[in-house]
């Protein structure tokens, strides 16, 4: 089972991507399904108050594994898409996959005027249209580093097709 993770900052195309690549994979011969973390919260807190607590996103995270595990057999891979920034975050998400699967980790980039630029032009997003807020969790990733494992993307820099065609051609490549 391929299992690959998408991950970045708030508006950096995660969600965008994560379709983009199912598609891919699909045309590649890889029947895909896509998990959006974002969606998985709501499933467990559908109240429209800002997706805040902590507690409630390492649930998610380890229900989004379980949902991937749930797949096996039906599907020949999973994306999963949503912030794993940090060791412990992607721990939550890989301690709950069969152990004998393996996520690979595609880390977004993009600079905080491009994505101010996409929030604003989003009619769906909520809390992270206050620029204050969104410059916050910017500035709390920067220490974040991708592991050395990682595909990074820019999505500032590349379009969505061809970071699909990247993340499909890296997952395809890399050794077990």
């Amino acid at each position: 089972m391929l299992v690959v993770v998408i991950t970045g900052p708030i508006a950096s195309g995660k969600s965008t991507l994560g379709r983009a690549v199912a598609v891919e994979l699909a045309g590649r011969g890889f029947d895909s399904a896509v998990i959006d973390l974002d969606l998985v919260y709501e499933m467990l807190d559908p109240s429209p108050r800002p997706k805040t607590d902590e507690a409630r996103w390492r649930e998610a995270r380890r229900l989004a594994a379980k949902i991937a595990a749930g797949l096996s057999g039906r599907r020949a891979a999973v994306v999963v898409e949503g912030e794993f920034a940090t060791a412990e975050q992607r721990i939550e998400l890989s301690d709950e996959l069969p152990h004998d699967w393996r996520a690979c980790f595609v880390s977004l980039t993009v600079d905080f005027d491009h994505a101010w630029e996409r929030v604003m032009a989003d009619p769906t997003r909520g809390v992270s249209k206050n620029r204050d807020f969104l410059a916050a969790h910017y500035r709390a990733l920067g220490n974040a580093r991708p592991d050395d494992r990682d595909l990074v993307l820019d999505t500032g820099e590349i379009s969505i097709s061809t970071a699909a065609r990247s993340v499909a051609d890296w997952l395809l490549n890399t050794p077990e």
